[in-house]
């Protein structure tokens, strides 16, 4: 009896590498490398062959006998298998259309690329033309009112970081990913991420648009302000509070666009390097590999990490990698001296004088800045504690499962 049934599987995806086919849950990112042997039978089961059958072509295939009931205890702990066999007929996430693939498709098609072609190139000759418009920090200054700025660049940013997001969602999309948004946290700034489960089963050449795409939509979001600033000149005359305020988002558009130089952090171009590279987590193993030179610089080598628990092409990536790792937090620390310190000193020396000396309108426009800046960071502060709490509550889970 038993051997007469079969087994129904949730949509999988077949990837070949080096060491045999990375076998993925569609629409996850639960993967396992399975023997190319292995692989076969899997797919003979996924058509439909009873588990009698798929065992017989095995050993006629192969000439060896197989432990049916281990590979199926395998498939089960990978969640591969349906729970229940009357979910063969229902439909999974890969065989519906999801919303916005076609979308997708249109927002990277070669005319669409053209187009973004000439809106850069049309904001280039705007800045040529009008140096106003070039990007600038004092810039973020498009008006004497404090709690102005912040605000209009706090709320005028969502859009642009929307549509940068929207660019990963749309590229995955395409490819018939099930991609979607959610809110969280780099270092002291509160992002909206796309996450695009199941691109690793994907082939290494689809994956460099969806993982690029961000930062194409910063680029073709930057050309948009700057074309609206410049077009505002155009008929008006004058730079005015409008057109001010897009070269303000505009050059807050090159620092999120700067941002993803950051090689210490998670960031598109980092998925892009591991991509290329073919690493499984390179960004921990260069920071393990760097701790490890500063401990036998210093002769602590004892307090260093074990390397073999490092994948071998992480291993061997870090070891040029660890100088793009410090050139990204050289990149910030730049960033912080001559964008980030002068704005804030050019903010808080205003807001300093207009509390001691202003009018009242000035007065009131810092009490409000003060207490903007500070709901802000609070809702970042939120956001790091409720983290740190879900991964203590997963650590104790885990030290309870471990104990037990």
């Amino acid at each position: 009896m038993e051997e007469q049934r079969k087994v129904y599987l949730h949509d999988l995806t077949y990837l070949p590498e080096e060491e045999g086919v990375s076998i993925g849950r569609y629409g996850t990112d639960t993967f396992a490398v399975f023997p190319e042997d292995g692989a076969e039978l899997l797919k003979r089961l996924a058509e439909g062959m009873t588990i009698g059958d798929a065992t017989r072509w095995y050993r006629e295939t192969y000439h060896e006998d197989l432990d049916m009931d281990d590979f199926l205890d395998t498939l089960r702990e990978l969640e591969y298998l349906r729970e229940d066999e009357a979910g063969a007929e229902t439909t999974d996430a890969s065989s519906a259309k999801l919303r916005g693939q076609t979308l997708g498709r249109w927002m990277f098609s070669p005319p669409a690329f053209v187009l973004y072609a000439g809106l850069f190139a049309a904001s280039l000759v705007l800045m040529y033309t009008y140096p106003e418009l070039r990007p600038h920090r004092n810039h973020i200054f498009f008006t004497e009112y404090a709690t102005v700025v912040i605000l209009g660049l706090f709320l005028g940013q969502f859009p642009g970081i929307l549509f940068h997001e929207s660019m990963h969602i749309l590229a995955g999309r395409r490819l018939g990913l099930p991609t979607k948004m959610s809110v969280g946290r780099r270092m002291y700034i509160l992002v909206f991420q796309a996450s695009m489960p199941g691109i690793h089963g994907l082939p290494r050449r689809q994956r460099y648009l969806p993982f690029l795409a961000g930062m194409m939509g910063d680029v073709i979001w930057f050309s948009l302000l700057v074309l609206t600033a410049g077009l505002t000149i155009v008929f008006t005359g004058e730079l005015n509070l409008f057109a001010k305020f897009c070269v303000a988002l505009s050059f807050t558009t090159i620092l999120r666009f700067v941002w993803q130089f950051y090689f210490h952090l998670q960031t598109d171009i980092y998925y892009v390097i591991v991509t290329v590279l073919g690493c499984v987590n390179l960004q921990q193993t260069t920071r393990e590999y760097l701790k490890n030179f500063w401990w036998r610089l210093i002769g602590a080598s004892h307090k260093a990490v074990d390397p073999s628990n490092w994948a071998e092409r992480d291993a061997q990536v870090a070891r040029w990698y660890g100088p793009l790792y410090a050139i990204g937090y050289s990149l910030m620390i730049l960033l912080l001296i001559f964008v980030m310190l002068p704005v804030a000193y050019r903010f808080l020396s205003g807001v300093f004088w207009n509390l001691l000396y202003g009018t009242s309108v000035h007065m009131w426009d810092s009490l409000v800045f003060v207490l903007v800046n500070g709901i802000n960071y609070g809702v970042v502060i939120w956001v790091y504690l409720r983290e740190r709490r879900a991964r203590r509550r997963q650590k104790n889970q885990s030290t309870i499962v471990q104990g037990g």
